[in-house]
């Protein structure tokens, strides 16, 4: 029987190697940020930092004042958002096997809200939503598979956050239906959505939102794809992505410096000074706040690893003065002062009509 132990041991080894969750093939839609199936429509100063691409539709508006960062690009109806989308179905359909890899599978349900999940694979036959904050544990090769047969939902104001090193490219989040990511919120991850996806007013993504049927609808947004998943060997150099550039004094602003490469978890770090009324997270590369004043501030945005390695980038936000408020139209004028003579003539013949009685 001794003979046999580590023959067991091996087997053992091997079951648990082979359970290990892998990441899900993205193909070539791994240098996507955006990719929708029917529209593209954004409004206001949304970044894009990854390709953004549309098929088989041909509409996609608000760019600019959205942009998309070179060297990506926007693609509509060509033949890379053919081939990303052939190759989002591909993904979509891997996302949604069951028991994908052959090791566990945690059913979920509900508001995954206030929990702190390891990696694996958790599936949900209806929806899920997060209220508030989620945290995903695990090393730089973890690896989370998020299933479910309708919808994804962010409460306003929730975040997914990362610790012990795991990195944004190697989250999935496959919905049955369509995911909704309300306003403000921090999202980090790729969405692999059956029909629609929806960034509310400043919603961060560290991530991707890939639409195969319906339209991604984006809002002053910023949205940064963290590269191809990691599978372990020796990771790609460090480098750092400065946050949304634009901003409006009185109008909350909410973006991300994001790492990607090296060893994480990262340490960020700012060389002179953001725009009055803004903050950054240390730990998460959040910045956050309502702006102050206006003008453009010039700043340095740094990325320290666990291996010890740096990057830095040259940053800039531009603060807008808050918009003049809207006069009254000349149409309405004149009605008011009609509607004040009206009454003014009346209460003139009601005292003269008392006085003659």
């Amino acid at each position: 029987m001794s003979k046999l132990g580590p023959i067991f041991l091996c087997v053992a080894l091997g079951v648990r190697l082979q359970a290990a969750q892998l990441p899900v093939t993205l193909g070539s839609t791994s240098t996507f940020a955006v990719l929708g199936g029917s529209t593209v429509t954004n409004s206001g100063p949304t970044s894009v930092n990854g390709n953004l691409g549309l098929s088989p539709g041909t509409s996609v508006t608000g760019f600019p004042p959205g942009s998309v960062t070179l060297p990506y690009t926007i693609h509509i109806a060509d033949t890379t958002a053919g081939t990303a989308q052939n190759d989002l179905t591909t993904a979509y359909n891997d996302a949604a096997t069951p028991n994908r890899d052959g090791g566990p599978v945690t059913t979920v349900s509900g508001d995954l809200g206030g929990m702190t999940l390891g990696p694996g694979l958790y599936n949900s036959a209806t929806s899920l939503g997060i209220t508030g904050t989620l945290t995903l544990n695990g090393t730089a090769n973890s690896v989370f598979v998020f299933q479910m047969g309708s919808t994804l939902t962010t409460a306003v104001g929730s975040q997914v956050v990362l610790t012990g090193g795991a990195q944004a490219a190697n989250v999935f989040w496959q919905v049955g239906s369509s995911a909704t990511i309300n306003a403000g919120s921090i999202f980090v991850g790729t969405i692999l959505a059956q029909a629609s996806i929806s960034l509310g007013t400043g919603a961060a993504l560290n991530g991707r939102a890939l639409a195969r049927t319906g339209a991604v609808t984006l809002l002053s947004n910023t949205i940064v794809q963290p590269g191809p998943p990691s599978t372990g060997g020796t990771p790609p150099a460090l480098s750092v992505v400065c946050p949304n550039s634009a901003a409006q004094i009185g109008t909350a602003y909410n973006s991300l410096v994001v790492a990607m490469g090296g060893t994480p978890p990262y340490t960020y770090s700012i060389t002179g000074s953001l725009p009055a009324g803004l903050t950054l997270n240390t730990s998460t590369g959040a910045v956050m706040g309502t702006p102050t004043t206006a003008g453009p501030d010039t700043f340095t945005a740094n990325a320290a690893d666990s291996a010890a390695g740096t990057a830095s980038a040259s940053c800039s936000i531009t603060t807008a003065a808050a918009p003049p408020a809207t006069p009254a139209p000349a149409s309405l004028i004149l009605l008011l002062i009609g509607l004040a003579c009206v009454a003014l003539y009346e209460t003139r013949e009601f005292w003269l009509s008392r006085s003659r009685s």
